[in-house]
C-alpha cells in the first residue's frame, strides 16, 4: 500500500510544491497504470484540489492526463460510495423485515379466501406481494455489490496499482448497487395506490370479532406508513427519476459531463 511514509522522493518534493497554506495533502494508496505509464494520485485537505504526478515526478499539463485524472477520480469516488451509502444500505435490515412482510402477505391472502373480496382487492394484493420479493432479490444486488467492492479494495492496496480494467470493475459495482437501489423504490411508489386498497379493505373488514384481520392490519400497518408513495415523498420521487437519467445511461467516463466537472479541481498546469 502506498503512504506518505514510503513515498518516492522525488513524488513527494512535486507534491509539495503545489501544496498551498493551511493544507496538507494524502496520496491514493495506488499508482494508475494507463497507456502504459504509472501516474500517483494526489488530493489536497481540506479543499478539493488534485494533482497527477507520473512517476518520473513531472507534473503533465491537464490536456495530457485528462483520461488518466477522470479514472483515477472515477474508481476513487466509486470505492468512497460503496464504503459509505452502499454500506449503509448493506446494514440495513431490508432482507429480515421484507422476508417478514412476504410472510404476512401470504397470511392476508389465506384470510381472504374465505371472505370473498372483490376481484379488485385481489388483483391489488397480488400487487403488494412483488413488493417483498423485489426489494429482497435487490438488497443482495446491493450486499453482493459492496462486498465485492470491499474486496476489490482490499486487492489494489495490497498490489498498488489500478488498471482502466480496475475502474470499469468497480465502478460496475456501484452501478450494480445504485440500480438496485432504484428498483427497490421504485417497486413501492409503483404499487402504492394497490397497497392502499389493500390496507382500506382491511381496515373495513376488521372487528373485534375478526381478530385474524385486525391482527394482520395493525402488522402491516407500519410497512405501510414506512414506504414510500408520491403524496408522502414528492422529493424521494422527483430525486429518483432524476436519477434514472443518469443510472441507465451508459456514457464513458471521457465524455461524462459531471466527471468532466471535476477536473476544475485538478492543479496540474493548463498547459
Amino acid at each position: 500500500m502506498i503512504k506518505l511514509s514510503n513515498l518516492p522522493k522525488h513524488i513527494m518534493k512535486a507534491a509539495k510544491s503545489y501544496e498551498k497554506e493551511n493544507e496538507t495533502f494524502d496520496v491514493f494508496p495506488a499508482k494508475f497504470l494507463i497507456d502504459n505509464v504509472f501516474y500517483y494520485y494526489i488530493d489536497f485537505v481540506p479543499t478539493f484540489a488534485q494533482l497527477i504526478i507520473r512517476e518520473d515526478g513531472v507534473v503533465p499539463p491537464i490536456k495530457e492526463i485528462k483520461k488518466v485524472y477522470l479514472h483515477a477520480n472515477g474508481y476513487n469516488a466509486s470505492i468512497h460510495a460503496l464504503a459509505t451509502i452502499g454500506e449503509s444500505w448493506r446494514k440495513s435490515s431490508k432482507i429480515k423485515n421484507y422476508t417478514k412482510l412476504k410472510r404476512l402477505l401470504e397470511k392476508v391472502e389465506n384470510v381472504l379466501r374465505g371472505m370473498e373480496p372483490p376481484d379488485e382487492v385481489v388483483q391489488a394484493l397480488a400487487s403488494f406481494k412483488k413488493v417483498p420479493d423485489v426489494i429482497i432479490q435487490h438488497q443482495k444486488v446491493i450486499n453482493q455489490s459492496v462486498n465485492k467492492g470491499r474486496k476489490a479494495t482490499v486487492a489494489m492496496r495490497k498490489r498498488e496499482v489500478v488498471t482502466v480494467e480496475h475502474y470499469i470493475q468497480m465502478r460496475g459495482y456501484q452501478v450494480d448497487a445504485v440500480r438496485s437501489g432504484y428498483w427497490q423504490n421504485e417497486i413501492q411508489f409503483k404499487t402504492a395506490d394497490e397497497r392502499e386498497k389493500v390496507m382500506d379493505y382491511l381496515a373495513s373488514t376488521r372487528s373485534l370479532s375478526n381478530w385474524k384481520i385486525e391482527w394482520l392490519y395493525h402488522r402491516l400497518k407500519p410497512y405501510q406508513q414506512y414506504m414510500y408513495t408520491k403524496e408522502k415523498n414528492p422529493k424521494e420521487y422527483q430525486e429518483m427519476q432524476e436519477l434514472a437519467e443518469e443510472i441507465f445511461e451508459d456514457i464513458p467516463i471521457e465524455e461524462n459531463p459531471q466527471a468532466l466537472e471535476h477536473i476544475k479541481y485538478l492543479r496540474n498546469p493548463e498547459r
